[in-house]
């Protein structure tokens, strides 16, 4: 990563003496996933935060959120049911009080946002299930597989993008694989090249997603900013010193600042009228048709995505 940034630096440095430079913008990759020789577990994405990346990517894009919410619903659809609960009653009751509403709710929304979802399994002292429970998926990291091939037990912690070295995450084993009272059933589709997570399978529209953000984001600081300065106010007197030029500032923003008059102007101090400051704005050629096509061409690939 280190050698590509220097020789696109080296590149950039290169095309300074001409007319045109390009600069090379990084692409989205997927989903890493590291195994580091120090730690018991293993990390998921940039940072080991490839989770908390979805979350954002869900809080950021409206149509992104507003379609990760409509399937999630439609997965659940009225709930669980049993084809044969009428000769199967005690069974059926059963299921029904270990897995309650919302919890399958919450199973299908991380299944839809994330990819994959944990249960969360207690049991009695006897070794029979009493309850099973939504567990929050980003708080998992799974631990390094043993000489069979799998996944013995997963870590726990409430932040891991904030552990520190010192930290200790929770260690609790995975379903079928100890005693212990609590076990975590990690539920996730196969994905070719995966093995300890699994990536969403919107994973092509996720760009799209970052893109809608951004173009929210520039409008907003457009709006928030005036969108450009509403004056220029030139003085062809001369310039005085620094405390004369903060008083008149003060006063004239005194007078026509304010939420009603955009609260922006320009204020230039020149020693004659043919000296005085001249501002060129940079506008880019059909800019409002460019930001709606980027918009809806957004809106499409995550839909389709």
């Amino acid at each position: 990563m280190r050698n590509k940034k220097r020789n696109n630096f080296g590149q950039f440095i290169k095309q300074l003496n001409s007319e045109v430079s390009f600069v090379n913008l990084t692409t989205y990759t997927s989903p890493e996933v590291k195994e580091e020789p120090y730690k018991e577990w293993i990390q998921y994405g940039k940072d080991n935060g490839y989770f908390q990346y979805l979350i954002d990517r869900y809080n950021g894009s409206p149509t992104n959120n507003a379609a990760i919410n409509g399937i999630s619903q439609q997965i659940y659809g009225k709930g669980l049911n049993a084809t044969d609960a009428s000769r199967k009653p005690n069974e059926y009751a059963q299921m029904v009080s270990l897995l309650h509403k919302d919890t399958v709710r919450k199973l299908c929304y991380d299944l839809k946002l994330m990819g994959q979802c944990a249960i969360q399994v207690i049991y009695s002292k006897d070794r029979k299930i009493t309850q099973l429970e939504h567990f929050p998926i980003e708080t998992l990291r799974a631990e390094k597989a043993n000489e069979d091939g799998e996944v013995p037990a997963y870590y726990y912690f409430k932040d891991w993008a904030e552990i520190k070295s010192n930290d200790k995450p929770l260690r609790i084993p995975a379903f079928g694989k100890s005693n212990q009272s609590i076990e975590i059933m990690y539920i996730q589709p196969y994905k070719a090249g995966f093995y300890y997570y699994s990536p969403v399978d919107y994973q092509g529209g996720l760009q799209y997603c970052e893109l809608e953000e951004e173009i929210s984001n520039y409008h907003l600081n457009n709006i928030m900013n005036g969108l450009s300065p509403s004056m220029l106010i030139n003085f062809n007197n001369g310039i005085p010193n620094q405390e004369e030029r903060r008083l008149i500032e003060n006063k004239i923003a005194e007078k026509f600042s304010g939420s009603s008059n955009s609260g922006k102007f320009i204020l230039a101090f020149n020693d004659t009228k043919e000296a005085q400051a001249e501002i060129t704005p940079v506008q880019l050629s059909d800019a409002h048709q460019q930001y709606q096509f980027l918009s809806e061409e957004s809106t499409k690939k995550i839909m389709l995505a």
